[in-house]
């Protein structure tokens, strides 16, 4: 693509130097991806400003630089934006050429459920001989192809390199806050926009729930004249959502208790599997699911509305509910030879780890040890409520290191121990090494012992631990006394 046509697709503050008719050949903002021919776009990031690494960029090959900053003596042409990451989106849905694209475009965002709504959805879909590319937290999937996510939401230029690749009808995208505060999902427009829930999150970058809730509630502002909100209307938020999209005539349909509810989810047993019915009008379709939990419930009705909307039958999407395999790190079980029980799941918020608590109790568990940390980047306004819940619902937990992201190890175990001497009491404890906390745990658990890894789930570790395991999953299943411990 020529360097003229790709300028049109944004608002040009100012040229410096003069541009001929250059062919591009590529788009970055990392300087250490660019190659002959290819376009540097410099991004004042949170920890780094990408205009720092114009010069790296030029000698690797960069045809041009698009940047934020009054700069002079740049040997290429400059072109100075408004907002680098707003120019970065529409610049990679022009290069790639994902405007023209005629795929049914299904957003998905809230606080926890993301994902689990995804693979639920996706499922029925294909199930239904539709077929689906889902990009989000535990894989990006395109054409049947599995590809390594990197966030949640991808930045533009993977985003739309995976959006090209696809020849699926649908894709669903998993839509975080920071997707959207960060321009990552600007210029796509959806068919469907959905909304699990909100709880706190996220708000060391937010600054407090509201203005989360605010840059949650902009992705509706992304639909198409004629999409749909659909909503999961469980808690408060869900229905200041639903007031503020009626208001604005946009379609919107939601899924919960109330009666005027288009889909009503009643009758929710979760004491071995999950079973409720889901009512519709005048019609009740009962529903069998695999999966755990009163929250796995909402998301299989926010799934099955979303199919309904989609034209598949209610018959078709709760037999594709009824035989949903999960996703990876997301409440999997394991029984140890010695009888307990393990389960790993990815809940990292106070409202996740309540449900998955809850979930045990509901199950039987007459014992529960807790495992779980914190990640060194994420939110510490968060981090003392969920030790008070784990205290509350367990009978011991263990407090161990997590992705550390650069912060100080000894730092981090200080803030767990004070967290510990609050809660703790009797039951708490620190194990400074993930490995050691988890195996130690298994040796000394009896059966009908359930322990509870939280905060991970599929991930890999970042960075090494006694046992030589790559994820929490690794670490149950690795046999110490081959090992020599």
């Amino acid at each position: 693509m020529k360097l003229c046509s790709l300028l049109q697709s944004i608002e040009v503050h100012e040229i410096q130097n003069h541009i001929p008719n250059i062919k591009v050949s590529g788009l970055h903002f990392h300087s250490k991806k660019i190659k002959e021919g290819d376009i540097f776009v410099a991004i004042s990031g949170y920890e780094t400003d990408g205009h720092q690494y114009i010069e790296d960029a030029i000698k690797a090959g960069a045809v041009a630089i698009i940047g934020e900053k009054n700069l002079n003596d740049i040997a290429i042409p400059y072109i100075r934006v408004k907002n680098s990451r707003i120019a970065l989106s529409k610049l990679a849905q022009c290069f790639f050429g994902t405007k023209a694209k005629k795929h049914t475009f299904i957003g998905i965002t809230g606080t926890n459920g993301k994902t689990t709504t995804s693979y639920m959805l996706r499922h029925i879909l294909e199930k239904a001989g539709i077929r689906c590319s889902l990009i989000g937290t535990v894989a990006n999937i395109i054409n049947g192809e599995h590809y390594p996510p990197s966030n949640t939401t991808p930045d533009p230029v993977t985003l739309h390199e995976l959006i090209q690749k696809s020849k699926d009808s649908v894709i669903i995208l998993e839509v975080s806050s920071h997707g959207i505060n960060q321009g990552r999902v600007d210029g796509l427009l959806f068919d469907y926009a959905l909304f699990t829930n909100l709880s706190h999150d996220h708000l060391d970058y937010h600054g407090n729930i509201y203005n989360y809730f605010e840059v949650k509630a902009q992705l509706f502002n992304q639909l198409k004249h004629e999409g749909e909100a659909i909503i999961s209307n469980y808690c408060d938020w869900s229905r200041r959502l639903i007031d503020r999209l009626t208001t604005e005539r946009k379609n919107v349909f939601s899924v919960g208790h109330h009666e005027f509810d288009h889909v009503n989810l009643a009758n929710v047993n979760v004491e071995f599997s999950t079973d409720f019915q889901l009512k519709v009008e005048e019609q009740q379709y009962k529903v069998t699911l695999p999966l755990s939990g009163l929250h796995n419930a909402q998301n299989a009705s926010l799934s099955f509305m979303t199919a309904r909307r989609l034209g598949i039958s209610a018959n078709h999407a709760i037999h594709a509910l009824n035989t949903f395999p999960g996703v990876p790190g997301r409440f999997e079980t394991y029984t140890h030879h010695n009888g307990a029980t393990c389960v790993i799941d990815y809940a990292h918020t106070p409202d996740a780890l309540k449900h998955s608590l809850q979930t045990l109790k509901k199950q039987g568990a007459k014992h529960i040890i807790h495992i779980f940390g914190f990640r060194g980047n994420g939110d510490p306004s968060k981090r003392e409520e969920m030790v008070r819940i784990s205290s509350n619902y367990s009978d011991h937990f263990i407090l161990t290191l997590d992705d550390l992201n650069g912060t100080d190890p000894k730092q981090m175990i200080i803030e767990l121990e004070h967290l510990q001497k609050m809660y703790g009491k009797e039951k708490g404890a620190v194990v400074q090494d993930r490995t050691i906390a988890i195996q130690a745990t298994l040796k000394q658990a009896k059966e009908g012992d359930w322990i509870l890894i939280t905060g991970k789930g599929p991930e890999s570790y970042k960075q090494p631990f006694h046992y030589p395991t790559i994820s929490d999953k690794d670490t149950i299943l690795f046999n110490t006394e081959a090992y020599g411990a």
